[in-house]
This record gives structure tokens, sequence and C-alpha cells, in this order.
């Protein structure tokens, strides 16, 4: 078997998942090249020492070569994973675009759709994948990161030109490797990380960003955990509509219902994730921007395509904006 250490990946985007998997890919032997934004963050990094994991109580530490754009790699860049937001995909990784090979294979990690329409709209000849997980993951600090539940992941192909080809080898190493590997033979143990290839990578990302939808933005609004948001007198009707809207988009799009149906299964994850707050509300009272073009937004972008009039998703953008004062954000298609 080719070895990990073969396929050098290039991580832009080190936030929770980010850090993740950059942990878990250097502690398996992939050279990993971290791809920071900018001087202040290179200075986090190494007064964090690296990327600091802790895992079932386990503290898995690695330290993966990190650049910034003023610095150039050492080979180009044929191999990159963004696990950046979704709004700063062209943001984060046409900084990098004068290193990266034409054909570059790029997988995207991330929440929302549309950002890989406009990655590709930019860079006609690289190869695009979606990434969807279900991985658990948060920040304690910068480059300091609590795994919070193993998930799984699907990874498939966006571009157009790849729905008929071979999985790509680089991503074959990773699906062999992730199999039922949380440690390597003799090596200590190392961060599992579950991951499949869906050849219909277009189901698994429209079930998550149909979930998102109709939790992250509600949650915002009143201001609440999951748990919460469920005892809400004013929020359970809105979630219905939202629910029912969002199926009728995923119908006219061609989209295979999820099995238990999108409210039972919104209503299962709220109460399985009671305490949790969710990134969007996570990312409002830290007066961050949200995801929610990439979200609802596309969702509204989807049904207009259909003369869908999503209204119930149509006003928790604007209460969301409202509640917020954020900057308007453009549908996403």
């Amino acid at each position: 078997m080719t070895p990990l250490s073969s396929y050098p990946w290039h991580i832009c985007g080190v936030g929770a998942i980010g850090s993740l998997w950059a942990s878990a890919l250097s502690a398996r032997g992939s050279k990993v090249t971290l791809l920071l934004r900018d001087a202040d963050q290179l200075t986090q990094y190494q007064a964090a020492g690296g990327i600091n994991l802790l895992e079932d109580d386990r503290k898995v530490h690695t330290q993966p070569n990190a650049l910034i754009p003023d610095t150039p790699p050492h080979e180009p860049i044929k191999h990159m994973l963004v696990c950046c937001k979704s709004y700063a995909t062209l943001g984060a990784v046409l900084p990098w675009r004068k290193h990266l090979v034409d054909d570059a294979q790029i997988v995207l990690l991330q929440n929302g759709m549309g950002s890989a329409q406009a990655l590709q709209r930019v860079m006609p000849n690289a190869n695009i994948y979606y990434a969807t997980t279900t991985d658990g993951a948060w920040r304690k600090g910068p480059f300091n990161v609590v795994r919070a539940g193993i998930g799984e992941t699907f990874i498939g192909c966006f571009s157009d030109h790849l729905l008929e080809a071979e999985i790509p080898s680089p991503v074959q190493r990773l699906l062999k490797t992730s199999k039922n590997s949380h440690c390597l033979k003799n090596t200590p143990p190392t961060p599992l990380l579950n991951i499949s290839w869906h050849t219909d990578i277009r189901t698994p990302m429209w079930h998550k960003l149909a979930v998102n939808s109709v939790i992250n933005a509600l949650t915002a609004i009143y201001q609440c955990t999951n748990g919460e948001l469920i005892k809400h007198p004013q929020a359970r009707p809105r979630l219905e509509q939202l629910c029912i809207e969002t199926q009728d988009v995923m119908a006219r799009v061609g989209i295979v219902p999820l099995a238990q149906g999108l409210l039972n299964t919104a209503v299962r994850i709220l109460q399985q994730t009671a305490l949790n707050k969710s990134s969007m509300l996570q990312d409002c009272q830290a007066g961050r921007p949200t995801e929610i073009a990439s979200i609802n937004g596309y969702i509204i972008a989807q049904g207009a395509l259909y003369h869908l009039p999503c209204a119930g998703h149509k006003q928790v953008c604007e209460d969301l904006q409202r509640a917020y004062a954020l900057p308007t954000q453009s549908p996403k298609h």
C-alpha cells in the first residue's frame, strides 16, 4: 500500500474540525501543512507549540508545518482540505491559488452549500470534492481542541468532470486507513477518522443542510441551547414551518427525504444535543459572521428556481439580521 506520507495534505482553515483532521492525519504519518491566514495566527500556533487535541481523556500533540501566504510552500499544492466557514472559502483559498497545481484536488469539509460552485467558477480545472461530517469537536483556545464525539464523514465528487471518475488515490488512501483503525500497528493510539466514499454526495450534504437550516437560525434568534429550543413556545410552529418548506425544496431538487422525516430527525437531534449551543448562536454572540447565507439562503435560492416562496426561511434571515445587526448577505446559488 502506498504510504500515507506520499500524499501531502495542505489544510486551509484550522478551527475545531480543521485542527482535528490535521492532528489525525499527522499522527498517522501524513505530511500535513497548515495554511494559516496571517502572521498573527502563525504566532498563536507557535505559542501553542502545535496542535493539542484532547480525546477521551487522552492528549494527542502534533506539530504540522505551518505557512502564511507570504511564505510560499516548498512544493506545489496538489491536495487541499478546506475546513473554513463556507462564506470564507474564496478568501481563504485564493491567496494560495498561485501555488496550487491547475488540476489540484480540493476537498471542502464545511457546513452549508454554494461555496463549491463559487470556487469552481474561479478555478475551472480544479477537481473539487464535497465532504460532510458528524464529527464533534470544539476549541478550548487557538490550536487546542476537544473531541466531543466520533462521527462519520462522507466524501464525494462535486466537479461535473469527476462524476464518472475513479476515487482519487489520496482519498482512497484515507478510506483505507480510516476504517477500524483507531490505532496503527506499533504506534500509539491516534484519532479515528471514520471516512466513507459516497457516490451521491448531494444526498448527505442536503440532509445535513436541511437539519442545520431548521435548527441553527432559530437557536440564534431565541438565544437558546438546542434543548431549550424544543420547549420554546414560539419556536415549535416555526420549526415545523421550516421543515415543510425545506422538504418541499428537497423534493423539487430531487433529494431523497430523510428516513424518519425532517421534523422527527430535527427533534431527535435537539434532544440528543440538548446542552449544545449551535455554531450559529456562538458566532452571533461573538459578533462573527454566520453561515446563514449558505444554509437558509441556499434553500431560499434553490426554492426560487421552482417558484417556492420559502417565507419561513426568509423570515428567520430577516429576524437574525435584525437581532444581531448583521450585514446583509446574498443567498448562495
